[in-house]
């Protein structure tokens, strides 16, 4: 806070004292500042959130990022407090999207080839799972951010179970589409499914049932494969980048799908979000 330096806790490097831990959280306005033997530090929010490049370090195959902060709100914020927590939502965004930005670019030069296989770098699939916003929390606002009642966190507790089996449902959906598994993928569609399909796909919709099942089936499943150089994103939906090959050419959209006990509801194929 005082020299402007900022720092990374790693326990590669050194333990995780529970000083690190309150100065890790150290949110200025709402907890003093922590005084460790090298510095006074505040949350690391404004530099790095969470430590990315850090990560990165150990050569994953994939980073799963779990983003606690929304991306979009529905409304305008209008009073003091609103606009102050919208701020620091963008600001700890801001640094988040930045690396994951370089990991994307990074991921294309190397489908490109124009960064070489065999060099210091390796493709890393991103996975985003941002937590949606429970009812109680809208209804509160921004103060909920600091709800300790005991029915609220069991209430957030409860989404992230629930958010969390969403994703890794999805994971294994988009594990049997790349396969050209169409026995697994058949079994993870609701019998009720339903499909909505927009250019740059074949315009069809909404089909359900039989019809969806058969349009995911004969031209999902062998025409649409996923961009992995493009982060997945999970929230009120799980969404991918894809390419997509209809006509005589081939070009980016977005598949989008709900999941619903388990398995996949409804599937949005369009554009790109502009």
């Amino acid at each position: 806070m005082l020299s402007g330096r900022f720092r990374a806790f790693d326990s590669r490097i050194e333990p995780i004292t529970v000083d690190k831990i309150l100065a890790s959280a150290a949110i200025p306005t709402v907890f003093p500042a922590v005084r460790l033997s090298d510095g006074v530090y505040w949350d690391g929010l404004f530099s790095q959130n969470p430590p990315v490049r850090e990560v990165l370090d150990s050569r994953p195959d994939e980073l799963w990022v779990i983003q606690i902060n929304a991306t979009a709100i529905a409304e305008e914020p209008r009073t003091v407090l609103d606009i102050a927590d919208r701020r620091n939502e963008l600001a700890g965004n801001l640094s988040l999207f930045q690396e994951l930005s370089s990991i994307e670019t990074i991921d294309r030069l190397l489908d490109q080839g124009t960064l070489a296989a065999d060099g210091p770098y390796r493709p890393i699939v991103v996975r985003i799972l941002e937590l949606s916003r429970t009812r109680l929390s809208r209804l509160l606002g921004p103060s909920s951010k600091l709800n300790r009642d005991r029915d609220f966190l069991e209430e957030l507790i409860c989404q992230g179970g629930q958010q969390a089996d969403e994703f890794l449902t999805a994971l294994r959906f988009e594990a049997a589409w790349r396969a050209g598994d169409g026995a697994t993928l058949l079994q993870m569609l609701a019998d009720d499914l339903e499909v909505v399909s927009e250019p740059p796909f074949p315009h069809q919709g909404p089909l359900s049932g039989a019809q969806a099942l058969a349009f995911v089936c004969d031209y999902l499943l062998p025409n649409v494969r996923v961009d992995l150089t493009r982060a997945q994103h999970t929230s009120e939906r799980v969404a991918w980048t894809v390419i997509a090959r209809y006509a005589d050419a081939t070009g980016p959209g977005r598949v989008e799908a709900e999941i619903r006990d388990g398995r996949v509801s409804r599937i949005l194929l369009g554009p790109l979000p502009a």
